[in-house]
């Protein structure tokens, strides 16, 4: 039965179930004086097959939702590990492309004979270099 219901479903059957036990509690309360020894024992059988039934139901209604936040769990996961592979991708691009930068900023101090700006662009170079 579990399959073919939503959790939702199962509670809605489970508060039915309680329902159902209350409004046979109420009349056996009622009429408890006009009832014959084996009507009591009967109500009483029933009372408690509705009470097992209902805490089944409940039951099975928190492990639908346990289920369901389960599997959301899961694909929240997948969709983390696809954004961090992302990222360290991004990442690389970004240290590519900060090399490439550095190359024509010292290729530019090369052209325009800039002594200061040849030494920090071949330090920055060889720094990124040893940094991956």
């Amino acid at each position: 039965m579990a399959e073919t219901l939503s959790a939702h479903q199962m509670l809605q059957l489970a508060q039915n179930l309680t329902g159902m036990q209350s409004a046979l509690t109420d009349y056996e309360l009622r009429h408890y004086s006009a009832l014959g020894s084996e009507q009591k024992s009967k109500l009483e059988k029933t009372l408690t097959q509705l009470a097992t039934a209902a805490g089944r139901m409940y039951a099975y209604s928190v492990q639908l939702v346990f289920q369901d936040v389960e599997n959301w769990l899961l694909q929240l996961k997948l969709a983390t590990d696809g954004l961090k592979k992302f990222l360290r991708t991004a990442q690389k691009i970004q240290q590519v492309l900060d090399i490439v930068d550095t190359i024509a900023s010292l290729a530019d101090a090369i052209i325009s004979l800039d002594v200061e700006g040849i030494a920090v662009g071949t330090d920055k170079i060889i720094q990124m270099l040893g940094n991956n």
